[in-house]
């Protein structure tokens, strides 16, 4: 399809449909790189100007992933999640019929920190479980968890919590259930370690979820922060 120059649309706004088009339909399909920026100078005659205001909407509208020195790609698939219950990440994959996964990179016992003791109403000295753990879907990691626990629950200290669900482990063995949360989403560009952990490339524009979790009885829990890849995961308001 060629660009209407005599067109009032912006040259990069017709440029930017017609690849939009073209991912929608499956034209160009998940995972795959999108023509290079000198390919669609050459294919629709236009200035490399008009080429990279087109590939930046397409950025901001999560249709591309662009990596420094590789090129532009249409993300993977992406998973859904609604952020108006307290549904663990397992419970949730299964759900949509993905298959769950979970590796632990942290689980200690440290001193409360200044937000574990506003949070979760602590007192100077206490100590919070520790727990991080990189979450998956079909195999594909999507989210990074960091979870904070009160000294209560230290019991998960001798649980494996690899490739399982947390909240199950939590529920099945101790009879402990989680009833509220409070949430706080925000947005946060990937530190290095983060985007080691999660395939991504630096600075890439993560999904941050805060949450303070309550138990049946209405004592907090926990407190957690979920670090989610955007063009993987797509939050339900």
């Amino acid at each position: 399809m060629a660009l209407d120059d005599k067109s009032k649309e912006p040259l990069y706004v017709q440029l930017y449909g017609i690849l939009k088009n073209e991912i929608e339909s499956g034209a160009i399909a998940p995972g795959e790189q999108i023509p290079t920026e000198i390919e669609l100078v050459d294919k629709y005659n236009v200035s490399r100007i008009t080429v990279r205001n087109a590939l930046k909407k397409l950025t901001e509208d999560n249709y591309v992933v662009r990596y420094k020195g590789r090129g532009s790609f249409v993300p993977d698939k992406q998973y859904k999640r609604s952020l108006n219950s307290t549904q663990s990440f397992t419970d949730m994959c299964r759900e949509l019929g993905y298959k769950p996964g979970a590796h632990v990179i942290k689980c200690c016992l440290e001193d409360a920190s200044k937000d574990d003791i506003n949070d979760l109403d602590l007192r100077e000295g206490d100590k919070v479980v520790v727990v991080e753990r990189l979450r998956f879907a079909d195999g594909t990691p999507v989210s990074l968890e960091i979870t904070h626990f009160t000294e209560d629950f230290d019991f998960l200290l001798q649980e494996n919590l690899n490739d399982c669900s947390m909240y199950e482990v939590i529920r099945e063995k101790y009879n402990i259930i989680f009833s509220s949360s409070r949430k706080i989403l925000e947005l946060k560009f990937a530190n290095y370690e983060w985007a080691k952990y999660l395939g991504i490339p630096d600075n890439l524009l993560l999904r941050s979820l805060n949450s303070v979790v309550r138990a049946t009885e209405g004592k907090k829990a926990q407190r957690s922060l979920q670090l989610i890849v955007g063009t993987k995961f797509k939050l339900l308001i």
